[in-house]
């Protein structure tokens, strides 16, 4: 007789198993061993149930086979996104939310209260516990592109022969994360069978707002801080189209503009930050991914990551068993059964939100503005004693050094707090005796006067830091006026087009973040 199998739990999957483990089909006769071949009445004597079984099965295969009439797949069991959903159970898949109909507040222009679906969680969830909890395998990412085929040209193409930026010239870590996210959505999206059709069906009309605007509504973003957006989603979208060729899996029918305006709108609107395990955040940074549940798309967006949760990868033990790798919402606090989740849309001002999402927040603190102004002393490289020494004050990007300002014209506080340190960086007046005065360094409008020594080293970097940000509002404030002519803002404030009206409050709601950003500097000054 055959040896007994191995136990499952001494077979560990690998940390990243994307295909699914063999299994034996219904009708699929079990491997006997020579024993069997040997002794066949002996088997017939000791176990006629067995046999019975074996004969049945293959009986029940021959008439289902003979019928014909697509009963023979109900007979055969579960159909493969029956198991598919199943197998992600097994490996950990919870999503602790349900839908629910809640009364939104009236708040600003909006003077009567509507009804909204918001998603609440199912049970009570304690802090630290998952609200969701997804296997790593079941996001859409390089690493999971199917077919495997496909997987293996994008990692050539993307990282290992580096094509993108020898044949195209095209660099940056965003390109590498919109492309790796684009062709496996669509070859995804070109499978009828596909486990996530759902996700696909609910997605199928998806398109970005500002590809939609006509000329005419272009024409009045000029001058705002979304000006360019227009061309920059255009290029995003030829370059989805023009570098799949390189892909056999679209050799023989080729991706279109529709299909590539496509798979940008879904990328821009719903893929998510996801961080790294907290073991290797120093080396690794977060990444886009794709969440191919419709439940998700249910749950509203929030400007502020206080409120928003975001993702995270984690490695949990699950049954006591087996580890897997998997990504979490995690409760930053007790929440009741019933409270709302939302998800985080990332780092956008109202202005971006508009040409992305065709929607603004009442409060954003975001802040409206996209100016990077780029540090003297700046290095590329992370590992660099500088770049060091600004991570000490969490700069760590040059985006701590974007201009973003509120409605009441205040600059962001990681700015001040970042450009401060870069000036005393550069001018040979930085001490580490700064790291205990990090309230003094976000604090804006600056004190009157300082009571410390240093005062004079304090006071110049105030100077530097308001001319900056007065010669930037100043600026974008003389282009909002110039680039707009009288005509144009009369038939835009008449308008009763809902698109109309939302991009003449994005151009209103610039004009008049500039005006005070400029009070606040000249009353400073």
């Amino acid at each position: 007789r055959q040896p007994p199998p191995p136990r499952a739990a001494l077979h560990r999957p690998p940390p990243m198993a994307w295909a699914p483990a063999p299994r034996r089909l219904p009708g699929m006769a079990r491997p006997v061993g020579a024993a069997f071949l040997l002794l066949p009445m002996l088997v017939l004597l000791l176990s006629p149930t067995g046999a019975g079984a074996g004969a049945g099965t293959d009986a029940a295969g021959e008439s289902c086979a003979a019928a014909g009439d697509g009963s023979c797949k109900a007979a055969a069991g579960k159909s493969k996104r029956e198991e598919y959903w199943e197998n992600l159970k097994h490996h950990g898949l919870q999503i602790k939310l349900r839908s629910k109909v809640v009364e939104e507040k009236p708040t600003g222009s909006k003077k009567e209260a509507k009804n909204r679906t918001a998603m609440v969680v199912t049970e009570d969830v304690f802090y630290g516990r998952s609200i969701i909890k997804i296997p790593r395998h079941a996001l859409i990412s390089v690493e999971t592109a199917e077919p495997k085929c496909l997987r293996q040209d994008l990692n050539s193409f993307l990282f290992d022969k580096k094509l993108l930026e020898k044949d195209f010239n095209v660099t940056g870590e965003d390109n590498l994360h919109l492309l790796s996210l684009a062709y496996p959505l669509i070859a995804m999206n070109r499978d009828p069978d596909s486990v996530f059709r759902e996700w696909l069906d609910r997605l199928a009309g998806e398109r970005l707002t500002v590809l939609e605007l006509t000329k005419r509504q272009r024409a009045v973003l000029k001058g705002t801080t979304v000006e360019g957006a227009y061309k920059e989603m255009a290029r995003n979208r030829d370059l989805i189209r023009n570098t799949a060729g390189n892909l056999t899996f679209f050799a023989k029918e080729r991706v279109g503009q529709a299909e590539a305006t496509w798979a940008l709108a879904v990328i821009m609107r719903h893929a998510r930050v996801v961080h790294p395990h907290q073991d290797v955040r120093e080396t690794r940074h977060p990444r886009m991914y794709l969440f191919p549940f419709a439940e998700l798309l249910d749950i509203q967006l929030h400007p502020d990551p206080g409120i928003a949760i975001s993702f995270q990868e984690e490695i949990v033990l699950e049954n006591g068993k087996r580890e897997e790798e998997v990504v979490v919402q995690i409760a930053r606090k007790d929440m009741p059964k019933g409270e709302e989740v939302y998800l985080w849309p990332g780092r956008l001002s109202n202005s971006e939100m508009i040409v992305r999402h065709g929607l603004a927040f009442p409060k954003n603190p975001v802040g409206i503005g996209r100016n990077i102004t780029q540090p003297p002393n700046w290095h590329e490289n992370p590992a660099s004693n500088i770049r060091k020494e600004y991570e000490r004050y969490n700069c760590t990007s040059l985006e701590s050094f974007e201009l973003r300002f509120s409605p009441l014209g205040s600059p962001s506080r990681t700015f001040v707090r970042c450009y401060r340190v870069s000036w005393f960086l550069t001018n040979g007046w930085y001490s580490p005796a700064l790291l205990s005065r990090r309230r003094e360094l976000e604090k804006w409008p600056p004190p009157k006067k300082y009571g410390k020594d240093d005062w004079l080293a304090w006071t110049q970097a105030d100077q530097e830091v308001n001319r900056v940000i007065l010669e930037y509002c100043r600026d974008m404030r003389e282009r909002l006026k110039d680039s707009i002519d009288a005509a144009t803002a009369e038939d835009f404030r008449k308008s009763k087009d809902p698109l109309d009206k939302l991009l003449w409050q994005l151009r209103g709601e610039e004009s008049k973040t500039f005006k005070e950003c400029m009070n606040v500097a000249k009353s400073i000054s």
